[in-house]
């Protein structure tokens, strides 16, 4: 299982950004909604594991402009990692096997699948960064409803992840994650393979795209920005 170090000793910027859309619950989830509900299309979106970031609220909302309904669950229950306690073993240790667990998340999941459905969403894909992505990966192979995926500077993979999915996958890894040339490569064989897609961004570090980025660095913001770009065009290919 693979897990970048710089995930445990790179701390979150802090980032001042004013939301454009909605908190509101799905049962007893919290979420934050963004877009417009009658669109057809639907994105849920993972965080990292510092949980509601001004940066990951950012990219919710762009989302939102380009036409998707996107939901942004509160997986972690207003209780997201600390600093330090990324940096600690033990504790990091014991969040993916409790709170981050994919048991522990599948309902939440399911919740949001269900909501879409409700609300006559007919296309819904998912987007996890760091953690978030082996959730997002987890739930393409187990999960039913969803037309494609995106994971970007994940964690946690394993060898065999990729080759369960279901449905089209788009990775998009930075410098500090291992070659998945070979995990990517062992979807050849599905029917959506032509769909899928990974570039890596190896001028960058894990975390740029969520809430270790600064995106008040310009060079951050544009490699953010070409994440986001690959991101829309992606997912107006699959949903």
């Amino acid at each position: 299982m693979s897990f970048p170090a710089a995930c445990c000793n790179t701390p979150p910027v802090k980032a001042a950004y004013t939301a454009k859309g909605t908190k509101g619950n799905i049962g007893d989830l919290e979420c934050y909604f963004s877009g417009s509900k009658a669109s057809k299309r639907g994105i849920l979106v993972n965080y990292d594991i510092f949980g509601m970031h001004a940066n990951v609220i950012q990219l919710c909302d762009i989302l939102g402009e380009m036409g998707f309904y996107v939901v942004l669950p509160d997986l972690v229950h207003g209780k997201p990692l600390t600093e330090a306690e990324v940096g600690n073993r033990e504790i990091f240790n014991s969040f993916c096997k409790n709170a981050g667990s994919w048991e522990t998340n599948e309902p939440s999941y399911q919740k949001v699948l269900d909501y879409f459905k409700q609300n006559n969403v007919e296309s819904v894909g998912a987007i996890g960064f760091c953690w978030g992505g082996k959730m997002v990966i987890t739930a393409l192979s187990k999960l039913k409803g969803l037309k494609g995926g995106a994971i970007v500077h994940p964690a946690l993979i394993e060898a065999g992840d990729m080759a369960k999915v279901n449905a089209p996958l788009m990775v998009l890894p930075s410098k500090d994650e291992p070659d998945f040339t070979a995990e990517f490569d062992s979807m050849k064989d599905k029917a959506f393979f032509s769909q899928c897609l990974m570039e890596r961004f190896d001028d960058m570090f894990h975390g740029f795209c969520g809430a270790r980025g600064d995106w008040s660095n310009s060079e951050q913001a544009k490699r953010a920005n070409d994440a986001i770009k690959l991101l829309v065009e992606f997912f107006n290919k699959v949903l």
